[in-house]
């Protein structure tokens, strides 16, 4: 998994909704370099979760996850489409609270 890249995601999630701020933190690490990530999105108002997905840092394979809008993410997804829907819906939803 491109660091840079995910991180750029990140960041371009939270440019879309300015109401959300991120934090990623390693869950598992062991002696044969197989990470366990996980990401959150928070509203920054109240620090209240609206995501959460945990993943394998490695290979960039969704274990679980879910966000606001979203049942779960399906298995297998890869942290990089995950990301990209959130970004979708992020926007989507954005758009239609300004045209209302």
């Amino acid at each position: 998994m491109d660091e840079i890249t995910l991180v750029n995601l990140l960041n371009k999630i939270c440019e879309k909704n300015h109401e959300l701020t991120w934090k990623l933190n390693c869950k598992y690490h062991d002696e044969l370099h197989t990470s366990v990530m996980q990401i959150h999105f928070l509203q920054s108002s109240n620090l209240a979760e609206t995501t959460k997905i945990t993943f394998k840092m490695e290979t960039g394979q969704v274990i679980e996850g879910k966000h606001r809008g979203f049942l779960g993410f399906k298995q297998p997804t890869m942290l990089i489409d995950a990301l990209l829907d959130i970004l979708i819906y992020e926007d989507s939803r954005i758009g239609s609270l300004t045209t209302n």
